[in-house]
């Protein structure tokens, strides 16, 4: 995780592009192909019906990861595998404090999610259901804060290509894999090296031939982080143009 130095700055660089306030990094999960074992097969089928392990990422708005959890089988939910990661269980010490008052409110340093994840008051999502012209713009204008980690698994898998698709390898190695390629990615990346558009399109093909599964929303949230996901939506909609969404709304489900 970043110093409190750092996540600030992170922060004030996420502000400058999208708007949103107190967002240092973004946390999402994409699903790995491997060769499943025949025992236990099932439970490494995702939602789309193929094998994979789940990644859980934290990306900072310069495509480095800050924290990974790799050991999860493709059908356990991504709210499942925050729950089960370090970095939840030790959210305290690990994420970087420092807060910044908004209409009176106090709102810490925070991770942009999707609906697959629960409000805390340290990870923001959007809202689901039937959104009034204020909660889809307030999505849209977070939406631009996450991009970062959807572009950060991309170029990872672009540059991998161990990653993108299925790999002979012992299911139970592909978790040092993806930590070996994250390392290499973030050297990479820290070091500038270029990157070429056109290795996103094996990405894609792929993508389009095995679609990513789409996670359940989950309706959980701690009361204090619904105060604050409402004092941002006000603060977006006082400060900034009313957006809408290109894409379409999650669907409200309870998990």
């Amino acid at each position: 995780m970043p110093s409190v130095v750092e996540a600030i700055a992170l922060a004030e660089s996420v502000e400058k592009v999208t708007g949103m306030v107190q967002i240092f990094g973004a946390i999402d999960g994409t699903h790995i192909p491997i060769l499943p074992p025949t025992n236990g097969y099932r439970d490494f089928v995702n939602r789309k019906g193929w094998p994979s392990i789940v990644m859980q990422g934290i990306v900072d708005c310069n495509y480095l990861f800050r924290d990974i959890t790799v050991k999860h089988p493709g059908s356990v939910h991504d709210a499942t595998v925050l729950k089960d990661s370090n970095i939840f269980k030790q959210s305290k010490d690990k994420l970087p404090n420092h807060c910044r008052i908004i209409s009176d409110c106090s709102i810490q340093l925070m991770l942009a999610g999707d609906p697959a994840y629960p409000l805390l008051p340290w990870l923001l999502k959007g809202y689901t259901g039937a959104l009034t012209p204020e909660e889809e713009s307030f999505n849209t204008y977070l939406s631009s804060s996450r991009i970062c980690v959807e572009n950060a698994f991309g170029r990872l898998k672009a540059r991998w290509r161990v990653l993108l698709k299925r790999a002979d390898i012992n299911y139970k190695f592909m978790p040092s894999i993806v930590h070996s390629c994250v390392i290499l990615h973030n050297i990479i990346e820290t070091l500038k090296d270029n990157f070429n558009p056109c290795w996103l399109r094996s990405v894609n093909e792929v993508n389009i031939e095995r679609p990513q599964p789409r996670q359940v929303a989950v309706t959980r949230a701690e009361p204090q982080a619904k105060d604050i996901c409402e004092v941002l939506k006000n603060y977006m909609y006082n400060n900034y143009p009313l957006r809408q969404s290109s894409v379409q709304n999650y669907v409200r489900h309870t998990v």
